[in-house]
């Protein structure tokens, strides 16, 4: 019996960050509209409820940073490393975001309407209730993330991997998805599945892989019934 090939799956280039980064602490307060924060380590800093348009974040890492309830207007990030932060609730509107790593941080209810996302890879964190309506997803890949309730409606996905995600509940109405990949994701619940066209759905899990079946029969308007309901009579 021959191997199955793998399928080639698209590589995230990470960001490049400067060997020695500049320790900073900005309170809110110093923040403003078109500030420029470069090659910058912020640990632990409070930036919540932060205000601001077109601030840059550029080769910084944040570490166990707040910026929860945070609203950046066409905010820059590139070659941007969040670790263990808290964006829960903020709202980031029509970002551009090129090579950007999320690990194992929070960002429940967070809006990123119009939001372009290039070379970016999200891990082990929850974004559930997140919205990324009319997003555009070009080399992203999320691992291992909570995604319940989250809503893509109009988003591109064509450019995005997902493995081991929670999908549960999702909205994926009117999306692009083309070239997509999911792998061993969960299903149940989500709607605007019917949009997913073009897409690749890997499931090892049956139950998984029963629950997209569901999910796509009920966009399409099928029924699945048990055969023992159909059985012909005895003559």
């Amino acid at each position: 019996m021959n191997a199955r090939k793998a399928k080639a799956v698209q590589k995230i280039a990470g960001p490049r960050l400067r060997g020695e980064l500049d320790p900073a602490t900005p309170s809110v307060d110093q923040i403003d509209d078109e500030d420029r924060l470069l090659d910058l380590a912020l640990d632990d800093v409070d930036l919540h409820d932060l205000v601001a348009e077109h601030l840059e974040l550029s080769g910084c890492r944040l570490t166990r940073c707040d910026l929860g309830g945070s609203e950046l207007e066409k905010p820059v990030l590139v070659d941007l490393v969040l670790d263990h932060c808290d964006l829960a609730n903020a709202r980031w509107s029509d970002a551009s975001a090129t090579r950007v790593q999320i690990t194992s941080s929070r960002l429940t209810g967070f809006a990123g309407p119009g939001l372009n996302l290039q070379h970016t890879a999200v891990r082990d964190s929850v974004l559930d209730f997140s919205s990324f309506r009319f997003a555009k997803f070009v080399k992203a890949e999320f691992t291992d993330c909570r995604l319940q309730s989250a809503d893509f409606v109009s988003a591109d996905l064509s450019g995005t991997v997902w493995r081991g995600c929670d999908l549960s509940g999702a909205e994926f109405s009117q999306v692009k998805a083309t070239g997509a990949v999911f792998v061993d994701c969960s299903w149940e619940g989500t709607r605007g599945i019917a949009s997913l066209g073009g897409a690749t759905i890997a499931n090892s899990s049956p139950i998984d892989a029963l629950a997209v079946t569901l999910a796509m029969a009920s966009a399409l308007g099928i029924t699945l019934g048990d055969p023992d309901d159909f059985a012909a009579e005895a003559q």
